[in-house]
Parts: C-alpha cells; structure tokens; sequence
C-alpha cells in the first residue's frame, strides 16, 4: 500500500493481539491510533501491557473508542462474547470493521450485526485463522480459480493441547466444538458458495478432562460436496502447538487436490524444553491488510458489506446446523 497509513482503533485481546504484540515489524499501512479492552474488561491487564509494548495509547472505554469520529475503521480481536458487542457498536457509528472469527457465535448476534452495518452504513468484514493463514489464502485462491475443478470432499481437522492452551480456557470450561470449530468454518464457508443440505454431527469426552473434548461433523452440500470436521483436545504437553494447535486441511477436487498445514507459522525448535519460533506471519496480520486495504479507499463498499454479513450468517448457521446434529445424536435420534 501506498500513502499515509490509515489510524486504526482495536478493541480486545486474545489470541490475535499475542501475535500482534510479537510482530516486530511495521504493521503494513495502518497506525494504531488507541488499544481498548473488550467489552467486560476480561483482557484488560493484556491491553495494557500490549499496547506499551506497541507504543499505543491505551483507551479506557472501548464504547468511546468504537464510536470516535476521528477512527475510519476498528479491528476488534477479543474473542468472547463482547466482540460481536464491540462490532456492532463501531458498525452503528459507520466504521469500517473487522472482526477476527467468530464475529457472532449465535443467530441474534449475527443478525444484529447485519442491522448495525446497514442502519450506520458499517462496513463489516470478518475471517478467522485459517482463512487468513498464507496457506489458507493460497488454497481458497486456487479454489475460487478453478484449479482443483469441482469440488467433491474437504477434510478439516483441529488438535488442541489438552490441558487448554495460551488465552483458550481449559477442557473443564468450554467443549470443544465451540473452542475450536470456528476458524474451521469459516474456511469451509469461503470455500463454497453450496447450502448444507444434512449435517450429521457427534461429540464426546474421549480424553478424560471432564468436557466434551472431541467432535465430528459430517456436511452434504447441496452440489454434492461432502465436508468432514474432527476436533479434539488431545495433545500431550510434549507436543509443541501454536494457539491455534495442530490444523490439517485436505481439498479434492475433480482435477486436483490440495493438503494444507496453515497454523504451520513455525518452526519446532527442541533442547531441553520443546518450543516454536515463527517463521510466517500470523493470521491478524492478513487481516490488518484487509482492514487498511478496506479502509483505503471506498470502491466496492458495499460489495465488502454484503459479502461480510453474508459470511457471518452463513458462519453461524452451519455451527447451528452442527450443534442441533450433535444434540440429536446425544439424544439416540
């Protein structure tokens, strides 16, 4: 990119803003301009310390910060329930956001995401770690180039350590079809344009941590594509693994076939300890370009806010799908 960098706001911690604080480099055409926590003030200790480190002014009240005048756009990285909260608001003021998956974790949230971008004529764009991995964006590049020919099976799978890992709350606190199935999703959904026609889904407590630490789904597409899910939190401390743990993904197509490691970032270094050393960009830093890229200029806006609401909805119904799939089968159904 070219010309002044674009003053960006951000609103929340986790995962993506570890990896933002890690990135020494200069962030490619914006200037973080304030750093809030999230909404609840869970991550507020993290924001500080990341936004000295950054040297960004820290802002007391996301609220203030999601509606300033002077902030085109918001990059909202928190990943509970108050980022869809934060989004909305910046969305109602017309700024142009992101929001690192999930954006909405149930129909409502999504559907109020949608309302805020059209009544302020937001800008919503949103995409998870695997979307905005470099072999991430690479696989869905070929896909929508028609490479691989039709697409006939996606195969799509998550280890997490299984002692819970980094900001992610340990097995006895959340399963992990709603830890770790969103960034698989999304990727899914930016793959095909297809409708779910059945959704087969199960989950269990295979590892003994006292959660339901595995699940399985299986998606018809109503063009005969047939995409498998498997998650489990299930590494051994031994095992070296990002944040975003061990993630395979294999596409066939009709003419070729792609397999990809995207939270592949790394380098596993062992001595004493076993550890990992980047090597790659991380994910929030493809999702920063979006967002300056975005910010930049205004043609195509509103493509940019249809094809990010459609997104989400779509994001969110597939999770629904699965989840009333994986209650049913609980049930004997």
């Amino acid at each position: 990119m070219t010309g002044a960098p674009v003053s960006i706001g951000i609103v929340g911690g986790g995962r993506h803003a570890v990896a933002l604080g890690d990135h020494h480099a200069p962030l490619p055409g914006v200037r973080i301009a304030r750093w809030a926590a999230s909404p609840g003030a869970a991550d507020l200790s993290m924001i500080r310390e990341l936004a000295v480190r950054l040297e960004a002014p820290f802002a007391r009240d996301w609220e203030a910060l999601a509606r300033d005048p002077d902030l085109r756009a918001v990059l909202i990285l928190g990943e509970s329930g108050g980022a869809a909260m934060a989004a909305e608001a910046a969305l109602g003021a017309g700024k142009i956001v992101f929001c690192a998956a999930p954006a909405a974790i149930r129909a409502e949230e999504a559907n109020r995401l949608a309302g805020a971008a059209a009544g302020g004529r937001g800008v919503l764009l949103a995409g998870g770690t695997v979307r905005h991995s470099p072999a991430g964006r690479e696989a869905l590049r070929l896909i929508a180039g028609g490479d691989l020919g039709p697409l006939h099976s996606l195969f799509a799978s998550v280890r997490l350590p299984a002692g819970g890992n980094g900001d992610r709350p340990g097995p006895a606190h959340r399963p992990v079809l709603e830890d770790a199935a969103w960034d698989l999703l999304d990727f899914i959904v930016a793959a095909t344009a297809a409708v779910p026609s059945r959704v087969h889904a199960h989950v269990d407590t295979l590892f003994g941590t006292g959660a339901a630490d595995t699940a399985v789904g299986v998606i018809r597409f109503d063009n005969d594509l047939i995409a498998t899910v498997e998650l489990a939190r299930c590494l051994p401390p031994s095992v070296p693994a990002s944040a975003d743990g061990e993630v395979e993904i294999e596409v066939i197509g009709g003419r070729q076939a792609i397999r990809l490691q995207p939270s592949a970032t790394a380098v596993s270094v062992y001595g004493r300890g076993a550890t990992l050393r980047p090597w790659l960009d991380a994910p929030v830093i493809s999702m920063v370009e979006t967002l300056a890229a975005a910010a930049g200029t205004d043609a195509g806006a509103d493509r940019v806010r249809a094809d990010g609401v459609a997104t989400v909805r779509r994001t969110v119904e597939l999770m629904e799908a699965i989840r009333a799939a994986a209650s049913r089968s609980a049930r004997g159904g």
